[in-house]
């Protein structure tokens, strides 16, 4: 039999093809699983990255509105303001709390790519809420803090005088905050942009380009109202001998404790 040139040709041809398709069982198999598993998980890598999305928004708006706060005309009563700052930093806290909650749930989803996005998204988190206090801590630090003596006549103040003396080294770290973040958005932005698919990523642009607009009003802020100040070097004889004003303990519930009368 193994001399009859049809069959000899016919099991050469059955070896042929049980080889190739062994082969191509071999390579398309691993190819298969992971389609399958891509889509399997694709769903929840949505929501992870919807949810860099939302930090992203979150960290936005809480900058823009501590600047509203401090860093702009603002001639709302003092307390009022301490509550709404002290508000916006408890709200970034809470907003990065959400975002851990949420990536611990979907941890079994996270690939390579997805792992970089959410481990910048939560750095970005994080900074923010250092931003939020270091510029509280500056603002509050040399500002004139004034209580009258009762809330129908009193005289309340909370602010800067034009021109008022400040150390050098006092407006570079206010300014190195606000531009720092601002940088750290940005970049947080092209990390996004390239784990959102196509379709997403020409959907959310416009509020990606808000939420930068937003980032941005933030160092605007803040070079405009350190524009207003005199710095000066902190050994300068005026610099030393400038008001000093109360010395008391300057942080945002102590000073809330104070011009709150009830």
């Amino acid at each position: 039999m193994t001399r009859d040139p049809a069959w000899w040709a016919a099991f050469q041809a059955g070896a042929f093809f049980f080889a190739l398709g062994l082969v191509l069982v071999l390579a398309l198999l691993p190819w298969w699983l992971a389609r399958v598993e891509r889509a399997r998980w694709r769903p929840m890598r949505r929501m992870l990255a919807l949810a860099a999305l939302q930090a992203h928004r979150d960290c936005g708006e809480n900058v823009l509105a501590l600047s509203r706060e401090f860093f702009r005309e603002n001639g709302a009563a003092p307390l009022d303001r301490l509550v709404r700052a002290r508000a916006t930093i408890e709200r970034q806290a809470a907003d990065g709390a959400r975002f851990g909650r949420t990536m611990a749930v979907y941890a079994p989803a996270v690939d390579a790519r997805h792992a970089a996005l959410l481990a910048d998204t939560a750095a970005l988190a994080e900074l923010a809420g250092r931003t939020l206090a270091g510029l509280t801590r500056l603002y509050l630090g040399q500002a004139t803090v004034r209580v009258g003596a009762n809330a129908v006549h009193g005289d309340d103040a909370l602010g800067y005088a034009p021109a008022q003396l400040v150390s050098l080294s006092y407006v570079a770290e206010m300014e190195a905050l606000a531009d720092g973040f601002a940088e750290a958005a940005a970049g947080h932005r092209m990390g996004l942009e390239k784990v959102l698919g196509r379709r997403a990523r020409k959907a959310v642009r416009p509020e990606l380009e808000r939420i930068d607009a937003d980032v941005a009003m933030l160092s605007a802020d803040v070079q405009r109202f350190c524009g207003r100040l005199q710095p000066v070097d902190a050994g300068d004889v005026t610099y030393k001998t400038r008001a000093q004003g109360e010395r008391g303990n300057r942080t945002l519930d102590a000073l809330i404790a104070r011009f709150d009368r009830r």
